[in-house]
């Protein structure tokens, strides 16, 4: 008899396509989380229309600072109340003003310290201690503070360099970052629940993992929090003296999306649909307005970036343009 597969269900890859969460991590969730497809043929998994629906609400959740473990076991409507509530950080309500949510976090490996020196600031993650490689983390043993989380970024993933780092700190969450893996190590690292990333890295995603295992929060004010007024911004692009116009066009960027961030605000308030009645639709657009603050804040960061080096006196080299045809963030 053929095992027929209802219209409504998606294959794990579409889904991830449509939530913006990957295939492994997915898996992941299944495993650890219990959070099992609708269906299976063989291989390959199916996920109904409504878990479809609850993956791009835990995805929001997730994207304004929430952890996987405390959203994907809640209810369509807990998971409604948590998008529609902005003060839903229980963590955050205890803390003291000025004190950070950082998971204490340890580096080891060249690429990866270089990576982080190229960041202008690091708010998230309590860097404690760092290794410019594996056999340096064997040698020097103890740390006096010891990591939450540590990202041994190695060229070939191997299970016996993760078992090697485990053994050197005991109790720290390993995530791999590899340049190379086999099939059979990818399969080994999943069977054991152990996080790995592809290098190259983006620092974020470096930052999102280690937030993830180390189970903390990230507060969504960090987010919401404006880091140029409208005034500041108008100054700096009229300010802008590069032929190329970057600040300008930075600065154009942020008004977009922070008119696009309130007018989907507004459209939730509504309901969604002007009726007030549409809860799914308005907690959709809530999220999405999240999303647009979280992507304001990404650009401020760019601006904030491009400023500093004018300012240092630093010279901007025009991009060429076959260069700057193939630019895509």
């Amino acid at each position: 008899m053929t095992n027929q597969i209802p219209d409504d269900f998606y294959r794990i890859g579409s889904v991830a396509a449509l939530t913006g969460i990957a295939v492994e991590r997915l898996r992941a969730w299944e495993r650890r989380h219990g959070f099992s497809p609708a269906h299976k043929n063989g291989r390959t998994r199916f996920y109904s229309a409504d878990q479809l629906e609850k993956l791009k609400k835990i995805k929001h959740l997730i994207d304004r600072g929430q952890t996987v473990s405390s959203v994907i076991n809640l209810s369509e409507s807990q998971l409604h109340q948590r998008l529609t509530d902005q003060t839903t950080d229980p963590i955050s309500a205890t803390m003291q003003p000025g004190e950070a949510l950082s998971p204490k976090v340890g580096l080891v490996g060249a690429n990866l310290l270089q990576l982080e020196q190229q960041q202008d600031s690091n708010e998230h993650l309590n860097i404690v201690a760092r290794w410019a490689n594996l056999n340096a983390l064997l040698d020097q043993g103890q740390q006096q503070e010891q990591p939450d989380v540590l990202v041994l970024q190695v060229p070939v993933l191997s299970s016996q360099d993760v078992a090697k780092a485990q053994q050197a700190l005991p109790g720290c969450k390993i995530i791999s970052a590899y340049q190379f893996a086999t099939a059979a190590e990818l399969s080994r690292c999943q069977s054991q629940d152990a996080p790995v990333l592809k290098w190259p890295l983006d620092w974020r995603e470096v930052e999102y993992t280690c937030l993830e295992e180390s189970k903390r929060y990230l507060k969504s004010v960090g987010y919401a929090k404006r880091r140029f007024s409208d005034e500041e911004l108008i100054a700096l692009s009229v300010g802008d003296d590069d032929p190329n116009r970057p600040t300008q066009h930075l600065v154009e960027a942020i008004h977009q999306v922070n008119a696009l961030a309130a007018y989907l605000q507004s459209c939730a308030e509504e309901g969604g649909d002007g009726t007030g009645v549409n809860t799914g639709k308005s907690a959709a657009l809530s999220g999405a307005c999240g999303d647009a603050a979280f992507a304001r804040a990404y650009l401020e960061t760019a601006l904030q970036a491009v400023t500093a080096s004018a300012s240092a006196g630093d010279t901007y080299q025009p991009l060429a343009p076959s260069d700057s045809a193939g630019l895509t963030h």
